[in-house]
């Protein structure tokens, strides 16, 4: 295998690689993202906002930086997760149908950073503004069970829906703050409806106790006994 970009972390002009999170298309560009958090020292002073920059790469191989700091900040306001506060973002489309950025936190936090209480701040909004980043709408996503150690890792778009309807992934990381071999891991599949919240399929348990962060559909419609099934694969690492 022959890696065919190095992407650095904030503006390019680093020597640590980007902690990507998430990647979309949008006009024909791959955007990638990372957690859209300022890096923080422990008594909350900023030491470096590269988190905060996307990278775009077109199809002719030619890359830009984004600095996302103000569109970050339009997500953070619209969830009341203003500076102390924050969000980490690991999930994050473009809808060509929806004409819209649509956001999935995996936490949401009116507090200043906490490694152990981060692992409790688990969110279930949905956030989707336009083009230009405005006009931002808070969609709740309706989960029975709102442990607050569950968090978006990953979605993406039920083919056929218009991007109406997203298969998800939460997962939980528990314990794993401080490294003391007590790290837990689990991670949760449903489906929901993107533009109200409505959970379309109970939220199932993925055996094996590991924490997943990616999920695509593959072979979307393929019929076995004369029924039409939607077929789902989830990567993790």
């Amino acid at each position: 295998m022959v890696p065919r970009f190095v992407i650095t972390e904030g503006d390019g002009e680093t020597d640590k690689g980007m902690k990507w999170e998430w990647a979309t298309v949008k006009n024909n560009e791959l955007y990638m993202g990372s957690m859209g958090k300022a890096f923080t020292a422990a008594d909350g002073t900023v030491m470096n906002r590269n988190n905060l920059y996307v990278a775009v790469l077109n199809s002719r191989g030619e890359l830009r930086r984004e600095n996302w700091a103000n569109h970050y900040d339009v997500v953070r306001q619209a969830v009341g997760a203003m500076d102390p506060g924050y969000v980490i973002v690991e999930a994050c489309l473009w809808s060509d149908h929806l004409r819209k950025w649509i956001f999935l936190p995996r936490r949401i936090s009116a507090e200043q950073y906490n490694d152990v209480k981060d692992e409790k701040k688990g969110a279930n909004k949905l956030v989707m503004v336009d083009a230009l980043f405005r006009n931002p709408t808070v969609v709740n996503i309706a989960m029975e069970d709102m442990n607050p150690l569950k968090g978006f890792s990953s979605f993406a778009f039920v083919p056929g829906t218009k991007d109406r309807h997203a298969v998800a992934i939460r997962s939980v990381e528990e314990d794993c703050a401080i490294d003391d071999g007590d790290c837990k891991q689990r991670s949760y599949c449903l489906v929901f409806d993107v533009t109200t919240g409505e959970v379309l399929s109970p939220e199932i348990e993925i055996v094996g106790g590991h924490k997943y962060e990616g999920v695509e559909c593959k072979s979307p419609y393929s019929r076995a006994d004369g029924l039409l099934r939607l077929r789902y694969i989830c990567f993790g690492r």
